[in-house]
């Protein structure tokens, strides 16, 4: 991960949803073609990939929010019942 001014101390959920970005950024930057610089890339193809990452990311984070809202229930098998 970069270091420096400005860059975030992801914590694991942001890291897990960056993971899955790599995909969807391949995926994009291969349908634009990868053999070209970035540099190259026009306004609109470089607003492809930004959309693939943020999209992803966005609904890793939106999934993971969910998750961690309702803890899980776990039943007791060997519980007594309640009189």
């Amino acid at each position: 991960m970069p270091t420096g001014v400005g860059v975030i101390d992801p914590t694991e959920a942001e890291l897990a949803a960056m993971q899955q970005c790599l995909k969807p950024l391949g995926e994009a930057a291969s349908e634009i073609g990868m053999d070209r610089p970035l540099s190259s890339y026009t306004q609109q193809e470089a607003l492809q990939l930004i959309n693939a990452v943020v999209t992803t990311y966005v609904e890793a984070m939106v999934q993971e929010h969910e998750r961690s809202k309702y803890p899980s229930v776990r039943m007791q098998l060997d519980a007594q019942p309640i009189n």
